[in-house]
């Protein structure tokens, strides 16, 4: 039961069920481009990360600036993310989250990143930032577990931040055209033939992308 985006993002949820909701703006909106809307989402936080260390390293700020103001960015973007906040600015930087998704792979740009650090701060510099990214992921990961834990108990299965990215990458399709965001499916809209055409259009268009999902269509 999970759904795969185009890059590998692991999503649990049903595959009748999310197809009822991209049903929603099928047409006008496909599923292959909800799934690469879901990979912007995710992605959101690991790109504030990289932008503010090329923002302290380019300004050289000071070991102790330099950890607080990754860590405030990383953490205002997770907290974006936790809550479903998805206002300007912040959708206005999902076309750069989708450039960072496509060039971020194999830690290259992270890489590149120490090494600028490097340069301009020097080791404390780049400790401070690794360690600002660090206590923000063990704090927002205490958060997730809570989150998921909280799902559990509310519908029986443990949410994660992956199936949450995908409600937002919906949300935010649903909301451009003016549809309904209700996540609630009517028991008639899971039937194969209310959702078995959007499913289509991605199996022709993108058959990779669909070997991957778990055989529960």
């Amino acid at each position: 039961m999970a759904l795969f985006t185009p890059r590998g993002l692991k999503v649990r949820i049903a595959t009748p069920y999310a197809f009822a909701l991209m049903a929603r703006v099928f047409p006008s909106i496909d599923a292959f481009r909800i799934l690469q809307l879901t990979e912007e989402v995710e992605n959101l936080p690991k790109l504030a990360g990289f932008t503010s260390g090329l923002v302290v390293f380019a300004l050289r700020l000071p070991p102790l600036q330099n950890a607080l103001v990754v860590f405030t960015a990383v953490a205002v973007f997770r907290l974006v993310h936790l809550f479903g906040l998805f206002v300007p600015p912040f959708t206005l930087l999902l076309p750069v989250s989708r450039v960072y998704s496509f060039v971020s792979g194999y830690g290259v740009l992270l890489v590149a990143l120490l090494a600028f650090g490097l340069f301009t701060v020097g080791w404390r510099g780049v400790l401070a930032f690794l360690a600002a990214r660090a206590c923000c992921g063990l704090v927002f990961w205490l958060f997730e577990l809570a989150w998921s834990r909280r799902s559990y108990r509310m519908i029986g299965f443990p949410f994660t931040a992956s199936e949450r990215s995908f409600f937002h990458a919906f949300r935010l399709a649903a909301s451009r055209l003016g549809v309904s965001t209700d996540l609630h499916v009517p028991d008639e809209q899971l039937h194969r033939s209310h959702w078995e055409h959007v499913f289509s259009d991605l199996a022709v268009k993108w058959p990779i992308v669909v070997s991957r999902f778990t055989d529960d269509a």
